[in-house]
This record gives structure tokens, sequence and C-alpha cells, in this order.
């Protein structure tokens, strides 16, 4: 079944042109919002990482365990 799901030389080849044509460049784009919408989606991702370890680390400070203070 596995060799099923190997691409062919012929189809490699053209999805190796196909990333490579000006006209079909959009098609690979990770996002396709343009460069304010890539970079708003990066200052969300960050914003939401850097929210998440300041609520972990709110967390751990209100709920440590007594045994496990300053020592």
């Amino acid at each position: 079944m596995l060799q099923h799901l190997k691409p062919t030389d012929s189809a490699i080849e053209a999805l190796a042109l196909a990333e490579t044509d000006v006209r079909q460049q959009s098609r690979f784009a990770p996002l396709r919002w343009g460069f304010l919408g890539n970079l708003a989606v990066l200052i969300f991702a960050g914003g939401a990482g850097f929210l998440h370890a300041w609520v972990v680390a709110l967390w751990r400070r209100a709920f440590q365990s007594p045994r496990h203070g300053s020592e």
C-alpha cells in the first residue's frame, strides 16, 4: 500500500517546476494575506505565547506547594 503513496519521478519534477514558476508561487505560500496579514499572525502567535507563559507563571505562584517554597 505504501508504494501507492510515493510520488513518481514525473510528479516530483512537475511539483518542483510549479514551485519555481512565478505564476504558481502563491499556491505554496503558507499564508496568503500579504505582508501585513502575515505580520499580524506572527504578532498574535507571539502574544498568545507570552500570555500563556504569564498565566502559567501566575498559576504556579498561586498554587505552589509549601514544600517547594524558597529552599
